[in-house]
């Protein structure tokens, strides 16, 4: 009998913990805004450019910050939506979702945020161009950690 009720408060256990690690949707501009204040230093940013689907090799290019505190790539993003990089200042935008952030440069790009969580995140930006008969994807991926 007391294996049957420690099974159950196993199975209970591990249910609980499952609903409390599901990941919840973003669906708040105003969440997402307030998320986002602060300074986040960049974890990782990589390029890859896919062609008719296929990653090309070459192409995959993986910054990684260097690990000592003073040394990494640092960005803010502030109250007043505006984007603080090496000292140059963008404004952004969040859509009304909270799944996008557009930043005005010339052109405008718009990038989606794979998903946010405690202290990091991750935008990516995609951009597909047909040239002849191949499709050339180009993905930008971004993920920031404080």
């Amino acid at each position: 009998m007391s294996k049957l009720k420690l099974s159950l408060l196993g199975i209970m256990t591990v249910g609980i913990i499952g609903y409390a690690c599901k990941k919840e949707p973003v669906d708040s501009k105003l969440f997402v805004e307030r998320y986002l204040v602060g300074q986040w230093p960049i974890k990782t940013y990589v390029t890859l450019e896919y062609k008719n689907g296929v990653v090309i090799p070459s192409t995959i290019d993986t910054i990684l910050p260097i690990q000592n505190d003073t040394a990494k790539i640092r960005v803010r993003y502030t109250q007043d939506l505006n984007f603080i990089k090496n000292g140059d200042t963008v404004k952004y935008s969040i859509d009304a979702d909270g799944k996008n952030i557009t930043f005005s440069t010339a052109p405008d790009s718009t990038w989606a945020i794979s998903y946010l969580r405690n202290n990091y995140f991750k935008i990516v930006h995609t951009r597909e161009e047909t040239i002849g008969t191949e499709v050339h994807k180009y993905v930008i991926e971004q993920e920031f950690a404080k």
